[in-house]
């Protein structure tokens, strides 16, 4: 009789085991579920201002994302174009972004501009993306001099790699 209790027990325990791995398994996929994406959920498009440290000039923004990949597990890419204006000054250029996943931090990188000559590319910004992916701050610094500049930029629809008056 001692021996059938022993059995039941372990079957019980087995069953038991099942069941909450199951409801752990079930728990985290919701809660994966429910974080965003990013390659399928990040904005394609941003706009807002840049402003050099001890500046007042204020410059807008506008950058669009043609394409966002995963690269990895920890990180992702973005590439895609953007435009800086300041009075009538437009400088276009082509970006791309690098997110780390575990905790947004971002790195965005300014390539070929188009429209000013001393446009400068030797630095990067390196910031934050928030969790609604809706904001991105952070600072750009020139790699050469170590000057530093200020970026707040915000999700909008519809934009395209041109001034942020026409958008």
């Amino acid at each position: 009789m001692r021996g059938l209790d022993i059995a039941n027990f372990h079957r019980l325990f087995s069953r038991l085991g099942i069941a909450i791995a199951a409801a752990c398994l079930l728990f985290a996929s919701v809660v994966h579920a429910a974080e965003p994406n990013l390659v399928r959920d990040m904005p394609r498009g941003y706009l807002g201002e840049f402003r050099w440290d001890g500046d007042s000039t204020v410059q807008n923004v506008v950058i669009t994302l043609d394409s966002v990949r995963a690269l990895n597990g920890r990180a992702a890419e973005a590439f895609g174009c953007g435009s800086y204006e300041v009075g009538r000054q437009v400088t276009k250029i082509k970006v791309r972004m690098l997110v780390r996943l575990s905790d947004l931090q971002v790195e965005i990188f300014e390539l070929a501009p188009e429209g000013n000559s001393a446009f400068e590319t030797g630095g990067s910004h390196r910031g934050k993306l928030s969790k609604d992916l809706q904001q991105i701050d952070a600072q750009w610094i020139t790699t050469a001099s170590g000057q530093k500049g200020q970026l707040n930029l915000r999700a909008a629809s519809s934009l395209t790699c041109a001034p942020a008056a026409s958008t």
